[in-house]
């Protein structure tokens, strides 16, 4: 768009849930000055935002500008709390063994998304409820897919709740039973909150929840096709279970999911109260 005073100003809309890093690259610029330095990389924000204005050097002689765009999902200086005491994410007295599915290697350049990943598998039964293990905002809602629950041992892709939390890292829930999501993209939910119900009757060892929680990290790399290598950072998750308190999970063994208020206050606002939950008692849910 340009202005009335001859300057072409550069805005994003944001239409997600949570923030995304832009990158912007011109590979034409001619009698242009740009108010930032370019190319232009930065953070935005869910809705409207206000990114930049290139300005004509000479009024009398023509512009020209060519740019390419990439953008990424999270925030720029990621400091996530890799320390965080997560929620199991089943009903409080309800037990399950934990799988660990792992890839230690760093991420790789061009598919990093794809390494380095930590998720767990908590054995279920088909339709119990899957809590939400932490405060945040819901960004992502897929359960439309039914080929899990008619018996597939696996399928090209799962129903699934991405939630994205107050440090911008992302909680990941699966594997939902088709049309079972009880929440919506944008809602905000509260730890232990029930957020859909668990499917794939047939799925691997059964019915189970995929948890995982990942955040953006970049790399400068500064080149003419990259600013900045992108790829997705997986935490080895340390949760509350019963008896065994505060801990990251041992592949193969038996857990109880428990809901303390300690566990459920985390994150509440200290000076205002907002957000406290008063009651251990859960909704009453398989």
């Amino acid at each position: 768009m340009q202005d009335a005073k001859g300057a072409y100003v550069f805005s994003a809309f944001n239409h997600a849930f949570s923030r995304y890093i832009l990158e912007l690259r011109f590979t034409t610029f001619d009698n242009l000055k740009p108010d930032p330095s370019l190319p232009y990389h930065a953070e935005v924000k869910p809705g409207p935002n206000k990114l930049f204005s290139l300005y004509p050097v000479n009024a009398n002689d023509p512009v020209k500008f060519i740019y390419s765009i990439d953008f990424h999902k999270g925030c720029l200086h990621q400091q996530a709390d890799t320390n965080f005491t997560y929620l199991l994410p089943i009903s409080p007295g309800k037990e399950t063994q934990v799988y660990e599915m792992t890839n230690p290697d760093k991420p790789a350049a061009g598919g990093g998304q794809l390494n380095n990943w930590y998720v767990l598998r908590l054995k279920m039964r088909p339709g119990d409820t899957i809590y939400a293990s932490r405060k945040g905002i819901v960004t992502d809602v897929e359960d439309q897919d039914g080929s899990n629950d008619a018996g597939a041992a696996s399928a090209g892709k799962e129903n699934y709740i991405e939630i994205v939390h107050a440090d911008c890292s992302f909680g990941h829930y699966g594997i939902l039973r088709k049309n079972s999501a009880l929440v919506r993209p944008g809602q905000p939910v509260k730890p232990g909150q029930p957020i859909g119900l668990v499917g794939g009757d047939q799925y691997g060892r059964g019915s189970e929840i995929r948890f995982s929680v990942y955040y953006n990290q970049e790399e400068d790399m500064q080149t003419s096709e990259n600013i900045h290598q992108h790829y997705m950072l997986y935490v080895h998750l340390k949760c509350w279970t019963k008896k065994n308190g505060r801990g990251e999970l041992k592949h193969g063994a038996m857990y109880t999911g428990e809901f303390p208020l300690s566990v459920l206050n985390q994150e509440m606002d200290r000076k205002s109260k907002k957000g406290k939950i008063i009651s251990k008692k859960p909704p009453h849910h398989k």
